[in-house]
């Protein structure tokens, strides 16, 4: 057992590297429980190294309404104010030409403005096609929801959510036509047990702060 003192100096470094890093008092508790920091010791003693977990995942496989979630689910046509049966697919073709996401490079957007807590989902979507990044959809849904089914504990989804404490993600890249004409979109979700479950949303419910939707920056 150490004999470790610190003196006020010490505490102030030690404060002054976790504010740099970013931490927080809980980051700081869990580092204390368990051996988190003896296994930094060893780091420290050149007898192991630090192996940042890879959250690459391929995207190739064209997401197919129909197939994944039922009949007559369909890809959203025309305008919002339309049946959703003509006109282009409401949906960002950016996300056609990627071939891999990298998941730790990937944007969380709430869209809220100052003071606000909540926003409509179709207000949401005009502010995220307002802006540059590549809003994430079907095949970035489908990569994530595949890898979970085979990784489980090991899966991206569950790495963001233990290192950034992700628990809902939306996919505002892919609105989709209901059967009964109610626009949507798909979205994943942690459930109590630990587990994670995907669903779809229509785009006329509110949407709380701690729940983003998913996006890459454009190059």
């Amino acid at each position: 057992m150490s004999d470790l003192m610190l003196d006020v100096d010490q505490a102030g470094e030690l404060k002054a590297a976790f504010r740099r890093a970013g931490w927080t008092n809980a980051d700081i508790k869990k580092f204390s429980e368990g051996d988190f920091a003896a296994k930094v010791l060893l780091v420290l003693m050149g007898l192991a190294t630090i192996v940042r977990a890879v959250l690459k995942l391929a995207c190739t496989k064209v997401f197919n309404p129909a197939e994944f979630i039922g009949k007559d689910w369909k890809v959203w046509r025309g305008p919002a104010d339309g049946n959703g049966l003509e006109g282009d697919e409401d949906r960002d073709v950016r996300e056609d030409d990627l071939a891999v996401i990298d998941w730790e490079q990937v944007v969380l957007e709430t869209n809220l403005l100052k003071d606000e807590t909540v926003v409509g989902g179709e207000e949401k979507l005009l502010r995220l096609e307002a802006g540059s990044n590549i809003r994430l959809g079907g095949k970035a849904f489908l990569s994530l929801w595949e890898d979970y089914q085979g990784n489980r504990a090991n899966s991206v989804l569950e790495k963001l959510y233990q290192s950034k404490g992700v628990k809902v993600v939306y996919f505002f890249g892919t609105v989709l036509r209901g059967p009964l004409g109610s626009r949507c979109v798909l979205y994943l979700c942690r459930r109590g047990d630990g587990s994670w479950d995907w669903d779809c949303s229509w785009l006329d419910d509110g949407w709380l702060a701690d729940s983003p939707s998913v996006s890459l920056a454009s190059v």
